[in-house]
């Protein structure tokens, strides 16, 4: 097996059309664990091809929710609040809208100053709601947009499935239905280790004992040969067979999406989730700060260090 030290990191957005749609291909991929296979065939290309079955205006094709990953910023100008380009995004429970007057613009022909509004939504509600010729009004983030940010995680199923009750969030996951490991892996089976094991005497034994064979522990519990065993014995052996169990499963036939019964929640998975800083802010308050009681030390051991990296961007304060 491959004993994973649980990670995370911000994947930010580029700011042109062109910059979206690879972000897009990015998190998409992360759920079949695939790399770009086609060199001749752009990022855009493979989204529409997989997502969109060629058709950018297709509102009703499958995995739409890859395309929330996409955020979209757009900068549009007025001469007074409640126009109708602004009020379809205010009314919009995905969009958010930032508006102020500048100075600096020239009037109107009529006198009237004109308004600048901030609008930050994602590619699903352009596609969905037939406002993708909105696109010619994409822009860099200002400091007047509601931010969102993209993070991916490298943890394990038991800590993705707290972090997925965040149902605000656009999320994309690791799939163990369509991932086969015995082919992937060469049998091995990614373990996102507990934040418990992660100290240097723990780390000292794992690494000078670890992976006895399936036989070995076998024999040993068969002679119940195991009071010596320590808590991180018990650990690895649970693993051990878990992955034993699984690649024979694989090869008698059985697809991913039925072999995967017998995975642990210690399995690894990487998570993706792009949410408004809003969002995020709530986030860190259960899952970092613990304001509703002592997050999960392996939910905490990704989402500290996250909390840490938004305060130094500047996203949040502390």
């Amino acid at each position: 097996m491959n004993l994973i030290i649980p990670s995370v990191e911000i994947w930010q957005q580029g700011d042109t059309t062109k910059d979206m749609w690879s972000h897009i291909a990015r998190c998409t991929r992360v759920c079949y664990q695939s790399q770009k296979k086609n060199e001749a065939e752009s990022d855009e290309e493979f989204v529409k091809r997989v997502i969109l079955a060629h058709k950018p205006e297709n509102s009703e094709a499958n995995h739409l929710a890859m395309l929330e990953h996409g955020t979209v910023y757009l900068k549009y100008i007025c001469k007074w609040v409640g126009n109708d380009f602004v009020e379809k995004y205010n009314n919009n429970k995905y969009s958010k809208v930032n508006g102020y007057q500048d100075k600096s613009l020239p009037l109107t022909n009529d006198g009237w100053a004109k308004n600048v509004f901030c609008i930050t939504t994602n590619l699903r509600v352009l596609i969905e709601n037939k406002w993708l010729a909105d696109l010619q009004y994409i822009c860099s983030p200002t400091e007047h947009h509601a931010k969102r940010v993209t993070v991916s995680f490298t943890t394990n199923i038991g800590v993705t499935r707290e972090f997925n009750r965040h149902r605000v969030d656009s999320i994309a996951e690791e799939s163990t239905r369509y991932c086969n490991y015995n082919r992937k892996n060469n049998g091995k089976l990614n373990i996102g280790l507990p934040a418990w094991l992660l100290d240097e005497e723990n780390q000292s034994y794992i690494n000078t004992n670890q992976y006895f064979s399936v036989e070995e522990y076998a024999d040993a519990i068969a002679a119940n040969d195991v009071n010596n065993w320590c808590t991180v014995d018990f650990y690895l052996s649970a693993i051990t067979f878990a992955e034993w169990h699984y690649n024979m499963l694989i090869k008698k036939g059985w697809k991913p999406q039925q072999a995967r019964e017998v995975l642990p929640l210690a399995t690894k998975s990487q998570l993706i989730h792009t949410a408004f800083v809003d969002d995020w802010k709530h986030f860190f308050k259960l899952r970092a700060d613990g304001v509703s009681g002592a997050p999960h030390p392996n939910a905490k051991l990704v989402a500290k260090p996250l909390k840490e990296k938004f305060i130094e961007l500047g996203y949040i304060k502390e």
